[in-house]
């Protein structure tokens, strides 16, 4: 009997965070580390519910050598690669120095039958530890052994839980994405890992798979080329302890070395494996295994074949951007899908213009993401709801000019990030610019056909027919912010019903006289059957405000002066609403209601005299959150057209600016044609 340098409990402690199914994988490594080409894993079960009694790793490996017992039982964590992480090592060989001690996480006993050779002849013995002392090993004494060299080890009494089921659902798995890329590397040697006879294979987990080759010149002044085979391959899914890298084999497929790809730590799930094969690698520096990594010599030692290889692994890191980006833009679709789900977005009413806008931050977010996905990785739904918002803020005001050095500031960019990022942001405000600019140009015409149909008295319009439709198509008038709750025709307790509905759910209303599902809220008054021409609601999300507005349409060809008795009637529609709890259930709502017509007579111009105190213009009445306006058509008109004028000016002024500036005179025509 031989003693482990370590003691039963610090053994243990030393293996407390290793899983089950990262200790299964130690002894899998192992049998690969010993050049094995097959790793099969069988168990038995026992009992009704299929428990697993007994566990059986087999690999045809070189097996270990009765001179090396010790090395590889006696000093715990100080093997041949004692204490390196899998990554620093040269080789693709991956145990950790303790593999053969992780089995007290699943079993109470391993034991190891193994197989080598020595000069002609071959040996057999077996090594046997029980879960209870793992700081004691025994092993029997060689002997003449006639079957192949390598190694099993076989555990028993597994722990209770790790049945059949546990093995297809967890185990395989892990074991996937565990020994994937390093089937893929190693598949010229044809190396197999079966669970229970069932091949463990890699294909599953490629969502892409493609070969293609690069030449490089070897020297200019001969015809002579380097030949590089690639295979690339992106796997959906992260693998276990292993970066996205570029494995390097020689002609012959042996490894030669690896190093990490420049798409690690970006955020995108973008996660692969391309390697590289050519004779070219032959020529790389080989090191020992334990020379510390800053006194390693350089890959190459001339100058000739370190410029090739620093022209290859640039033309691999193009290559892997190209299939990088309709990645992303795949993703960037599903990232707006999850904000969506998450409720993180900002709120956007239902008018052409906030979808314009909804678009240009959803444009945006998705141009960002697939520029540099890292803005938007490991946010917790708060952050991501600030994070979204400041965005929309800054997109909505001046300090847009400074978002690119912002953004520049949260995160690390290449020259290349800052190019695609730059680009983004430009190409999107200029999309954004051109819909404005069209948005405001039928606005424009839309205003002067209202106008037409207002002051041209002998088109003989009148509200029901035609002022309250044009109005109800056009609200955006009153305010670009709005959403229609209901218009001409609909009663009190319909506009009730709508109106909920979009406070709770934020759901476009349904059109007056339309089904319903709900059934309409009883409204006790004598006005309860009135309708209101046009009534909108805006819901300030950062200010915690229900703006209501509701509108009485009066047109000029019927009514040629407003007087008090039409002032009485939309004092009524505020009585209405004052007397229902439901409609005054937000605390923080305000309530404006318009009258619109040609003139007003004395006693309305009375009224706004009385209401000057307050400092707002039109305003006849004003007691709490309530508020009446009466505004003549001319008014409505003028103020909406310099709105708009001045907007399609500040479009056209940016849309310059976005513009590239013409390097030629002919270039200057073409662009004006």
């Amino acid at each position: 009997m031989a003693k482990v340098q370590i003691s039963n409990q610090g053994i243990k402690k030393a293996l407390k965070k290793i899983s089950v199914e990262e200790a299964i994988a130690e002894y899998i490594w192992n049998g690969f580390d010993a050049q094995a080409t097959n790793v099969e894993l069988s168990f038995k079960t026992q009992g009704p519910f299929g428990q697993v009694d007994t566990l059986t790793i087999t690999d045809n490996g070189t097996g270990i050598p009765a001179e090396m017992l010790k090395k590889k039982f006696t000093p715990f964590l100080e093997s041949e690669k004692a204490g390196k992480r899998r990554e620093e090592n040269i080789g693709l060989e991956g145990k950790n120095g303790y593999g053969r001690l992780t089995f007290y996480k699943f079993a109470a006993k391993a034991e190891w039958d193994t197989r080598y050779q020595e000069g002609a002849k071959a040996f057999g013995y077996s090594i046997s530890i029980e879960a209870l002392s793992l700081d004691d090993y025994t092993a029997t004494r060689p002997a003449p052994a006639k079957s192949a060299p390598g190694t099993s080890v076989t555990f028993t009494k597994l722990t209770e839980g790790i049945h059949e089921e546990y093995f297809a659902h967890r185990i395989k798995p892990f074991l996937q994405n565990e020994f994937a890329w390093y089937l893929e590397v190693n598949k010229q040697r044809g190396l197999q890992l079966t669970l229970q006879g069932e091949r463990i294979a890699r294909d599953p987990l490629m969502a892409d798979h493609e070969t293609f080759a690069i030449e490089i010149e070897k020297d200019p002044t001969k015809e002579e080329w380097w030949h590089f085979e690639c295979t690339y391959v992106q796997w959906k899914s992260r693998l276990n302890d292993e970066y996205s890298r570029f494995y390097f084999l020689n002609a012959e497929g042996k490894f030669r070395y690896k190093t990490n790809t420049r798409l690690n730590k970006k955020g995108d799930n973008f996660y692969h494996s391309v390697i590289i094969k050519s004779p070219f690698f032959d020529q790389l520096a080989i090191y020992e295994e334990d020379e510390e990594e800053d006194t390693r010599p350089a890959l190459f030692s001339e100058l000739a074949p370190r410029k090739v290889y620093r022209i290859l692994t640039e033309r691999l890191n193009n290559f892997l951007r190209k299939k990088r980006k309709p990645f992303l833009h795949r993703s960037a679709g599903t990232l707006i899908q999850g904000f969506e789900e998450e409720s993180v977005l900002p709120a956007f009413g239902n008018n052409p213009w906030d979808r314009l806008r909804r678009t240009e931050l959803e444009t945006v977010v998705k141009g960002l993401y697939e520029a540099e996905p890292a803005l938007f990785s490991q946010l917790n739904t708060e952050q991501k709801k600030t994070f979204l918002g400041l965005l929309n803020l800054a997109l909505d005001s001046a300090e847009r000019d400074n978002l690119f050095t912002l953004l520049g500031s949260i995160v690390e960019l290449d020259a290349q990030d800052r190019a695609t990022l730059s680009s983004v942001l430009k190409n999107t405000r200029m999309t954004h610019v051109t819909q404005a600019l069209k948005l405001v140009h039928h606005r424009l015409t839309a205003l002067a056909t209202i106008k037409e149909l207002v002051f041209n008295h002998d088109l003989r319009a009148n509200e029901r027919d035609h002022l309250q439709k044009v109005m109800e198509a056009h609200y955006w008038i009153l305010g670009e912010q709005y959403s229609l709750v209901c218009a001409a025709e609909a009663k009190f307790e319909t506009a009730l019903r709508n109106y909920l509905r979009i406070l709770r759910e934020g759901e476009p209303a349904a059109r007056a006289g339309g089904p319903s599902a709900e059934p309409a809220p009883s409204i006790d008054h004598p006005d309860k059957l009135k309708e209101m021409d046009i009534f909108l609601v805006r819901q300030l999300w950062g200010a915690r405000v229900v703006n209501n507005v509701v509108v009485e349409l009066k047109s000029p060809t019927t009514v040629k002066l407003l007087t008090a008795k039409q002032l009485d009637q939309i004092k009524r529609y505020m009585n209405v609403i004052l007397s229902v709890d439901a409609f005054n259930a937000e605390s923080n709502a305000t309530w404006d209601f318009y009258l619109i017509g040609q003139d007003y007579d004395d006693s309305i111009a009375n009224e706004k005299k009385n209401a000057e105190h307050h400092g707002e213009k039109d305003l006849v009445f004003k007691v709490a959150n309530y508020r009446i306006y009466v505004k003549r058509w001319s008014e409505i008109f003028i103020d909406v057209e310099l709105r708009l004028k001045w907007l399609n000016e500040k479009l056209r002024f940016e849309r310059e600016k976005l513009t590239p500036v013409p390097r030629t005179v002919q270039e200057g025509v073409e662009a004006l044609v």
